[in-house]
């Protein structure tokens, strides 16, 4: 591995079935996960400049079950404000004997921000519309649990494909595993990349995509990201590409239902199917503490 996890695609097969194991490793019996006092002398930094619940709190609390130090660095009064650049505040925090920084950008900055600084450590939080890759692992855990293969499997991801790191991130990786049939569905005017492309599968009509699905994992509808010229009508959103009940029946009986939060509920997903027996979406937000243990145990040593 990398000294850095910036883009899942760093990652080898081994390298993911191996961070799932050991992530695997950190749940007590009552599915919380250990707290074992393994790094006291680190201290890692969360920067994070895009708003997040489920990332940012998973990644402190990780840490904290490890013995780290941690500091949630404050962005809106910091010297950024005064015209400092990315870079300069990074390195001054470095200085101040911060080991990792778990960081999160609209904008693709870890690359050059990694080989500015080759003796920092970068853990990628979520950058640009790109990479999230330890939300692609914390969904292959998942999947990992409940089917016990990442192989043979029909998935199908739903939603605001344009603006999705996560989709982007999670095609990446599966694309290490076998004989897995991939289809990918939503409104056209937000699935624009993917319509017309030789690598991907686009079926416009959701119930035809589901059918016979192993895995149906929702996306957010991105407003912060859509351009104003972009304009989605939510009701016609609903009618055509909600993921309920009723179209969770076309898939297999034992499929399972995917989100990486946050959900717009009764928007992209019904409030009944997300707390159904199928839904695991809860299951993925205590699964991202674990897997962001072994990300840190991995990186850290």
């Amino acid at each position: 591995m990398n000294k850095n996890l910036i883009n899942i695609s760093e990652l080898s097969k081994n390298d993911i079935d191996e961070l799932i194991a050991f992530a695997e490793q950190f749940f007590d019996g009552d599915g919380g996960c250990k707290r074992e006092n393994i790094f006291p002398d680190k201290t890692i930094a969360n920067v994070f400049f895009e708003p997040s619940t489920r990332t940012k709190l998973s990644f402190e609390i990780a840490a904290k079950n490890l013995g780290c130090q941690t500091i949630n660095f404050d962005i809106k009064n910091s010297s950024m404000k005064k015209g400092e650049s990315v870079f300069e505040t990074i390195d001054t925090v470095s200085l101040m004997g911060v080991d990792m920084f778990i960081i999160r950008s609209s904008e693709p900055i870890l690359a050059e921000l990694a080989n500015m600084m080759p003796g920092v450590k970068f853990i990628n939080a979520g950058e640009g519309t790109e990479s999230h890759p330890t939300q692609t692992l914390t969904d292959f855990l998942t999947i990992k649990q409940t089917k016990g293969t990442l192989n043979n499997l029909k998935i199908v991801l739903v939603g605001d494909l344009d603006h999705s790191r996560v989709a982007r991130s999670f095609l990446k990786g599966i694309s290490n595993y076998e004989e897995n049939e991939i289809v990918l569905t939503g409104h056209p005017d937000l699935c624009s990349n993917f319509i017309n492309n030789d690598k991907y599968h686009y079926v416009e009509n959701l119930d035809d995509a589901l059918k016979d699905a192993d895995i149906v994992m929702a996306l957010r509808i991105q407003h912060e990201r859509i351009q104003s010229s972009t304009e989605i009508d939510i009701d016609e959103y609903k009618a055509l590409y909600q993921v309920n009940s009723e179209r969770m029946e076309l898939a297999k009986g034992d499929a399972i239902l995917m989100h990486p939060g946050p959900v717009n509920m009764d928007i992209e997903v019904s409030e009944s199917l997300y707390h159904s027996d199928k839904s695991v979406i809860r299951d993925q937000v205590s699964n991202g503490v674990a897997i962001r243990m072994a990300v840190l145990s991995r990186f850290l040593s």
